[in-house]
């Protein structure tokens, strides 16, 4: 008789073939079953650029922008404009680590974030305003009127 290196394997294969097959029923047993043979690793990744969540608001008069930056400081925050171009960057910095405390669970991310926005031609990018208050960065980009060219006549020869 002869032994197949992968028998111990089979099961969990075909375990796991027909929970992903049958995933709308199954999804939350199929990852309990497969994080049982999973040990739990710890990974930490040092060079994400972290986008921060927007949501944008647009009234008659200017178009807002709310950046949520929850446990960022202030002086971490930089907002420019170029080329019609606005740029939100900074970085969320880790707080002191404990030595003496081992971590359940990490869910929050830390790092560099960055989040860019094309103007449109109706906004006077040397008028932006910015407040910063309780984890929200408020962009206020006011409209202007945009002047349309006028036709020209292209005499034909």
């Amino acid at each position: 008789m002869t032994t197949n290196i992968y028998r111990p394997m089979t099961r969990l294969i075909n375990e796991l073939n027909y929970r992903v097959n049958n995933m709308p029923r199954y999804a939350d047993q199929a990852f309990a079953f497969a994080n049982s043979y999973v040990p739990a690793v710890n990974v930490e990744f040092k060079n994400v650029i972290l986008t921060p969540r927007v949501d944008a608001v647009e009234t008659d008069a200017h178009y807002t922008l709310l950046v949520e930056l929850a446990g960022v400081a202030k002086e971490d925050v930089q907002v420019t404009v170029e080329d019609q171009v606005l740029t939100i960057k900074g970085e969320k910095k880790r707080p002191e680590s404990h030595n003496d405390v081992r971590f359940v669970s990490k869910g929050r991310r830390f790092g560099k974030f960055e989040r860019a926005f094309k103007l449109a031609e109706n906004v006077d990018a040397t008028s932006i305003s910015a407040e910063f208050a309780n984890g929200i960065l408020t962009l206020t980009l006011p409209k202007i009127e945009v002047k349309k060219p006028e036709p020209t006549t292209v005499e034909i020869k």
